[in-house]
């Protein structure tokens, strides 16, 4: 059994990992933020699982149980690790959303912090504060669940939640593991006496979470399939005459949304459109049956409006967004 759950743990490991050097991977060839902060999330999760070996490597280096200033540290580091992933999480929501409020960055993580310590402080050593110093990350994740519903509920404008709509399976997934996690701690902690030798600490006896393992695999191979495909869109050098279907498909996804934030007319899309595809202005003048000045008039525009200092950077910011 103990090999069993080694194994498991290096699988966790590897699979941490891999995510976050490919949403990194994505990100500097995209600039996506996006990838950016799923990188980092899953960088700190390959922390917060490398703590399990940590306990055990003590215990059986030391042939002792863990002290009592260790567990202070090593609860410490727990709240750095799991903030940290589901911090991550939360920001990515910020941007997605297009939230700007400094507060929203600021204080739910700050709330996590500060409540983990308090528990871990006002609580006694026992049961009780173990349930609650692991469920207050699920705390965490259920009010990044919430706010995503409640923003996709008072959104008005249909591109947006379109745009929202396409996560729905990703949403209802981490809903349902997110309380199966919950379950599994009250099961832990106030339903079964698990002995201590599971994890050489029974204060993190319940920080192997099944639940929450296959819900962070699960985000793993959404993110890990979207960096593959913001890889295989051209970012720097989009196609002269055209883009590939997997590129136009992407910027038909993305271009309402894009547009409707940047307050563009109708014909200010198509144009966008075509120089998302790598026209010049000539191409896009013959194709749309303008005179060449027209053309040059909604490209400044767009310019504008955007606050881009040319077409590239427009480019780049497009696919951001994306």
């Amino acid at each position: 059994m103990e090999l069993a759950l080694f194994y498991y743990t290096l699988l966790m490991l590897l699979v941490s990992i891999l995510v976050a050097a490919v949403c990194l991977s994505s990100y500097l060839v995209s600039r996506k933020k996006t990838m950016l902060f799923l990188s980092i999330a899953f960088a700190f999760y390959f922390f917060d699982i490398s703590l399990v070996f940590q306990d055990e490597f003590i215990v059986r280096s030391s042939g002792d149980a863990l002290t009592s200033g260790y567990l202070v540290v090593r609860s410490l580091a727990s709240v750095l690790t799991g903030g940290g992933f589901i911090t991550a999480f939360w920001v990515l929501l910020c941007d997605y959303l297009d939230e700007t409020r400094r507060a929203m960055f600021v204080v739910p993580p700050t709330l996590f912090a500060i409540t983990s310590v308090a528990v871990l402080v006002l609580l006694p050593d026992g049961d009780v504060q173990r349930f609650w110093f692991w469920s207050i990350r699920q705390f965490y994740m259920y009010w990044i669940l919430l706010y995503a519903g409640y923003s996709f509920l008072r959104q008005k404008d249909e591109a947006e939640r379109a745009r929202m709509w396409r996560h729905r399976g990703l949403y209802a997934a981490a809903w349902v593991l997110g309380l199966v996690v919950l379950a599994e701690d009250a099961a832990s902690f106030l339903v079964m006496d698990l002995p201590s030798v599971n994890l050489g600490s029974i204060v993190f006896s319940a920080e192997r979470s099944y639940a929450e393992n296959l819900l962070m695999l699960v985000i793993g191979v959404a993110a890990v399939r979207n960096a593959v495909r913001m890889l295989s869109l051209r970012f720097e050098r989009p196609p002269a005459q055209g883009g590939s279907k997997h590129q136009e498909q992407q910027i038909v996804e993305s271009l309402n949304v894009f547009a409707t934030r940047h307050k563009l007319s109708q014909r200010e899309r198509e144009v966008l459109y075509l120089i998302l595809l790598g026209k010049d202005n000539q191409n896009i003048a013959s194709e749309m049956s303008l005179a060449l000045s027209t053309v040059k008039v909604h490209v400044h525009n767009i310019l504008k409006k955007t606050g881009d200092a040319n077409r590239q950077e427009l480019i780049r910011n497009f696919w951001k967004m994306s």
